[in-house]
């Protein structure tokens, strides 16, 4: 008796182990799983995919996934575990089936598929031919010098190039490394912040990407010595280590899979930085002061833009940020690039100038926020926090994602760098060397002064942060 398509998947359903989106999402970070897309190359060309998936059109799975096939792929020989999905669950019901069928141990498959993942928020490569969230913003047409991604940190034939942010704006110049240990010392000289650090510590590993798992740990270690504070680093480091790891287990080429895995994060971090600009550009007002603090990177910056170009007339107050002077030689420098008045203060100004009537927000860039709403940044922001909380003017700090090893401000370990640099200025000694001196560099904000935080799902309070999963 012939049986219907729903039955089929009915049965198959019966003898699989079928995930919620909510599971999938959990483990789409973990090396150990590898997620596999099912649907036909135009669904892929038309809706983007997952991201990192591999693709398999659902004709070929006992093929592929057969090691007595001439056409076995590697992949299903891993340890992984293997993540199905089509669009809507039924193919993949039954890919997983057959799967099952011929030796695949370790596999499950996504109920409701990728239109329930889209719908419940997970993150999605953009479609292939069509445009990307910073793409559709234009965005890479209004970021200044100083945060285009190329001008941040590249490989190139063995070295690492990293835009040397001491010398902007007086000179656009690349500072060359030739190992893992010049790369980790001009992070701690301070060459570059921000996202700086990460980018030029990922681009560090293809150094040694033939040099085996123990040099690529040993530099990852090295590198996140240098800035213990900016977690943003060390998750994208281990990120690009377990693509390495995968490569590595699946006999294919480690420094392509770190070049690859490179560039898949810096394309979903301009994606995320187009968001939320559009974000806190659409609360920005026209006839705005915008007070910011030290350097906002693209997000700050591009919600500047992207205001401007929706016509608002905005004025920035950039306080000079001792002792490295980044608002003065990075921020003002890069808002007056995009043709927005940028005025400089000096960094005991902001309760001034808020006082006069000057401000009317005050935004900045986080280097992390607690999952409960603590903002670690560049010191000085707290106090300038602080004093708009009492002037009525709403505080919003950009989020660059979630890290759940940072539930809150104890977990957070504040960089105290030498004193001796703020015993300077600039390289020109302000005080004698036996004047004591303390040098914390970041400081945390509670979330009672937040008005705001900047996500990928929109500007959200921080006492929300728990309940979201993607920032």
């Amino acid at each position: 008796m012939a049986k219907t398509s729903k039955e089929l998947v009915d049965e198959a359903n019966a003898e699989i182990e079928t995930i919620t989106v909510d599971q999938a999402k959990i483990m789409i970070d973990d090396p150990k799983v590898t997620f596999v897309d099912l649907r036909d190359v135009r669904e892929l060309t038309a809706e983007g995919t997952i991201p990192g998936a591999y693709h398999m059109p659902r004709g070929m799975i006992e093929f592929w996934a057969d090691p007595e096939s001439p056409y076995y792929k590697k992949i299903f020989g891993s340890d992984n575990k293997f993540v199905f999905y089509c669009k809507s669950g039924w193919r993949s019901a039954l890919a997983t089936k057959a799967a099952q069928d011929v030796g695949v141990k370790n596999i499950c498959h996504m109920g409701g598929g990728f239109g329930k993942w889209v719908k419940e928020g997970g993150a999605v490569t953009a479609p292939r031919g069509g445009k990307s969230p910073a793409e559709k913003e234009g965005i890479y047409d209004l970021l200044p010098f100083v945060v285009n991604p190329n001008n941040i940190a590249r490989y190139e034939n063995g070295k690492v190039f990293i835009g040397d942010r001491r010398k902007y704006p007086f000179a656009k110049e690349m500072y060359e490394c030739e190992s893992v240990s010049d790369v980790a010392k001009a992070i701690k000289d301070m060459v570059t912040q921000g996202s700086g650090p990460w980018m030029a510590a990922v681009n560090a590993l293809r150094m040694v990407s033939n040099d085996g798992p123990e040099a690529l740990k040993a530099a990852r270690d090295e590198l996140v010595a240098t800035r213990p504070t900016n977690t943003a680093m060390s998750l994208r480091l281990d990120e690009v280590l377990a693509a390495a790891a995968l490569a590595d287990e699946q006999g294919i080429s480690v420094d392509d899979a770190i070049k690859n895995k490179i560039e898949s994060i810096k394309t979903t971090i301009y994606d995320n930085y187009a968001i939320r600009a559009r974000a806190m550009a659409d609360v920005i007002d026209d006839g705005d002061g915008i007070l910011t603090m030290c350097f906002g990177e693209a997000g700050f910056l591009l919600s500047l833009a992207l205001a401007k170009r929706d016509g608002k007339n905005i004025t920035a107050y950039v306080p000079e940020t001792r002792p490295y002077l980044q608002g003065a030689k990075l921020t003002a420098p890069s808002i007056t690039e995009m043709g927005i008045e940028a005025n400089l203060i000096t960094d005991n100004m902001p309760a001034h100038v808020m006082r006069e009537g000057h401000i009317n927000k005050y935004i900045t860039a986080a280097d992390l926020i607690t999952v409960d709403g603590h903002v670690c940044n560049k010191i000085g922001t707290y106090q300038n926090a602080i004093t708009a909380f009492d002037h009525n003017i709403p505080y919003f700090a950009f989020a660059w994602g979630r890290d759940d090893n940072k539930l809150t401000r104890d977990d957070i370990e504040i960089e105290e760098r030498d004193p001796a640099e703020i015993r300077q200025a600039l390289g020109q000694a302000t005080t004698i060397d036996t004047v004591g001196a303390r040098y914390p560099t970041f400081d945390i904000t509670p979330p009672k002064y937040v008005a705001g935080v900047v996500t990928t799902s929109g500007v959200v309070s921080p006492y929300t942060l728990k309940n979201i999963k993607d920032w």
